[in-house]
């Protein structure tokens, strides 16, 4: 007669204990493998959106209007209005409908306590624009960048139109002491105090990584000639 041998409580026990070890081990090492490859898809993602928002900022910006409206205080002005946080201005190409649009860039706040830039597009076909501030009436918007820590709009040029003018008449007789107005960075143009379009205008933005994106763009540098033609009278 043949005496039948199994195993034991204990050695199954055993077993099942170091089966469940190894089978934790893999699902550990897997879980890190598949946590680091999301952390680095959702980063790929990050900066891939982060510079198509960019390239999409300086389009835009590039084409930048000389937009002549009656302000507030019903003097003639370009449209261009900016703080730190935002700018508002006319460009001859707006992102969705590719003609000429009053748009907006600002910054929102996420839940998560950083910001977006978020892009709001108002196309002029059928509008008629002639006096600003307007109750805007946006047909698109579109978050260009997400996770943003920091942001900073600065604009280059003269902060008036008197300066402007004196700034670039070189022939002009300057008085004993005094010195040629100049053109420089400065963090607020809001009409009817700014009546121009910036030379330049900056954009520094940063994410959680403390990564810098710096975008500046050169604006039209004679729009105050512009103006003035369209004023026609001296300044």
């Amino acid at each position: 007669m043949v005496k039948q041998k199994g195993f034991s409580l204990i050695e199954l026990m055993i077993a099942t204990a170091l089966l469940s070890m190894v089978m934790f081990t893999g699902y550990f090492a897997y879980s890190l493998y598949t946590d680091k490859w999301q952390k680095r898809a959702d980063h790929f993602w990050q900066l891939n959106q982060s510079a198509l928002g960019t390239e999409a900022i300086i389009r835009t910006l590039e084409a930048a209007s000389v937009y002549i409206v009656r302000d507030q205080k019903e003097q003639f002005s370009i449209l261009f209005e900016g703080q730190q946080t935002g700018i508002t201005l006319v460009t001859n190409t707006g992102l969705f409908s590719n003609e000429t649009a009053l748009i907006n860039i600002k910054a929102i706040d996420q839940e998560n306590g950083l910001q977006s830039l978020l892009y709001s597009e108002m196309p002029l076909n059928n509008t008629l624009l002639l006096n600003y501030p307007i109750e805007e009436n946006w047909q698109y918007q579109h978050i260009l960048v997400n996770d943003i820590a920091k942001i900073n709009f600065q604009f280059y040029g003269w902060e008036t139109l008197e300066n402007a003018v004196a700034g670039n008449l070189d022939s002009a007789e300057l008085s004993i002491g005094e010195t040629r107005v100049k053109r420089r960075w400065y963090t607020e143009h809001n009409l009817p105090n700014n009546r121009l379009l910036p030379n330049k205008l900056a954009l520094f933005f940063e994410n959680e990584q403390q990564q810098v994106t710096h975008i500046q763009v050169d604006l039209i540098n004679v729009s105050y000639l512009d103006l003035v033609r369209h004023l026609r009278l001296d300044v």
